[in-house]
């Protein structure tokens, strides 16, 4: 039966909010306001319904930096609740926005203002690059892939990346411009101060006709937005309603599992990992085909909670302590939580929430043991723990093949996994046995055999000094390499570069 895309894309939109450190539900306040207020500019079929999908997908590759960020700013988190609706021009708004990231010591804010401008730019051009890419990918149109690209651009034309300005701004981008701010600033001020605050910032960060329109119609538009839910959501969407097939639910699910793994480069291709060994494992356990699926479903999904939880977090080169390994342990919740607001999803959300539970009752979140898991679940905690131990982490490197075998039949003796989901596992893992659910093939891929490996290894979060060092060759050839990677993916950042490859199929194997 299908599901509506728009159902599957609220679920991006709630989980993009947390991973901007915003509530729950901002995408879709601000969606509702920018449809209606297009509604009432008399704004054209087309511009409603690039400003609705721009107001659920504004965010969606914002974890593409967020590793980056955390190491240069700190908590991603907390920096992005902190400048949400802060205008970048404003330089008062701008250190009061710092000391509620870091804190008033001048030694620690004069590093913060320092390092800042340089690392907002490269986060606010890969989140208009990634998500014009992905927009693409659901069929949404050139118009609603162009406005994603102007989501950081300002009316006076010193916004991020800085190609546009005025009116050559989409009209999308500008609607969603001036509702996002609103829902922001109307979350603590009166509908008269958030007026004040549009504008203030009227012809230099908005559109001055559309701000305009706004403060006339305030009252019914903040009153939107306070009562914007799924529901909500679904109802303001323009026909003709966009569907998604069945065949096509997976390739949607991808990109929750996508958002995930960003939060750091040791999660790249995580989840389409686990997906594959999980769902050939069910399949050689002779589980029906409907539950093959769901398996694979639900490991595509499992780890979308991880934008919850800070790339610091993720990345630290050390052993965790108490307080972040109970970090760590909340995002199977994460995801549980996240996946239940979306209808189409509740199937999965309870066994991706399942996905670190063990049946001797030692898992999490839930602490649920053999009898309350079943073999989904088992399968499912069993290939994480599989592609996990051969993958590298900041604070291990990654186990061989064999090392993993010995580590899942050690969880078998003490009882953390049951014995047949264990075999059905290793058997799928086996490189000479090949695949009982074959992956889909990849696209055709313009990049020489070069240009991937240097983007596998910057993929991994090495520096072009790094990469070349690993791959014997200069850092200059590594960053030509990356440039003509750039213009055939028609992006400007290595991280944009590595999730357009990554979403086609070509960094695999």
């Amino acid at each position: 039966m299908p599901v509506r895309l728009a159902e599957l894309v609220g679920g991006l939109a709630v989980v993009s909010d947390l991973a901007r450190g915003l509530g729950e539900g901002q995408g879709f306040r601000a969606s509702v306001m920018a449809v209606r207020l297009a509604e009432l500019a008399g704004d054209s079929p087309a511009d409603r319904g690039a400003a609705y999908w721009v107001g659920l997908l504004r965010f969606v590759g914002c974890t593409a930096t967020a590793a980056d960020m955390a190491a240069a700013l700190g908590d991603e988190l907390a920096v992005s609740a902190a400048f949400a609706a802060a205008d970048a021009r404003d330089l008062r708004q701008v250190v009061r926005g710092a000391v509620g990231a870091v804190g008033a010591r001048p030694d620690r804010l004069l590093t913060f203002l320092a390092r800042a401008p340089a690392v907002v730019r490269e986060h606010e051009v890969v989140s208009c690059e990634v998500p014009g890419h992905l927009a693409g990918e659901l069929g949404l149109g050139p118009e609603v892939g162009l406005a994603l690209g102007q989501v950081f651009e300002r009316w006076d034309g010193k916004g991020n990346p800085g190609r546009s300005g005025g009116a050559e701004l989409t009209r999308a981008a500008r609607l969603w411009q001036v509702a996002h701010l609103a829902e922001l600033l109307g979350s603590e001020r009166t509908p008269a101060q958030t007026c004040a605050e549009l504008g203030r910032r009227s012809g230099r960060q908005l559109d001055p006709e559309l701000v305009a329109l706004f403060e006339e119609h305030a009252g019914e538009l903040l009153g939107l937005g306070e009562a914007a839910d799924l529901v909500a959501v679904l109802a303001a969407e323009p026909q003709p309603h966009r569907l998604v097939e069945e065949d096509q639910l997976d390739a949607v699910l991808e990109l929750f599992g996508l958002i995930g793994d960003l939060k750091a480069p040791c999660f790249h291709g995580h989840s389409s990992r686990v997906a594959a060994l999980a769902a050939d494992a069910a399949a050689a356990r002779g589980l029906e085909p409907a539950a093959v699926r769901r398996v694979r479903r639900a490991a595509l999904v499992q780890d979308v909670g991880r934008v919850a939880i800070s790339s610091g977090v993720w990345s630290s080169p050390s052993r965790l302590g108490d307080a972040e390994r109970e970090q760590v342990r909340l995002h199977p919740y994460f995801s549980q939580r996240l996946l239940s607001r979306v209808p189409a999803l509740h199937e999965l959300a309870q066994l991706a929430g399942a996905h670190h539970e063990r049946a001797d009752g030692s898992g999490y979140h839930r602490g649920l043991r053999d009898g309350e898991l079943g073999d989904e679940a088992a399968l499912l905690g069993a290939a994480d723990r599989y592609v996990t131990a051969c993958s590298a982490r900041p604070h291990r490197p990654a186990v061989p093949p064999e090392e993993a075998r010995r580590l899942l039949e050690s969880d078998v003796a003490e009882g953390r996994f049951p014995a047949h989901v264990a075999r059905a596992v290793l058997q799928a893992a086996d490189p000479a046995r090949p695949a009982v659910v074959p992956s889909p093939p990849a696209s055709a891929n313009p990049l020489t055999a070069r240009e991937v490996e240097v983007l596998r290894e910057v993929a991994t979060g090495l520096t072009n000094a790094a990469a070349a060092r690993r791959l014997g060759i200069s850092a200059k050839t590594v960053n030509t390499h990356l440039e003509h990677t750039y213009a055939k993916l028609d992006v400007s950042t290595r991280t944009a570069a590595v999730v357009v490859a990554e979403r086609r199929g070509w960094l695999t194997g």
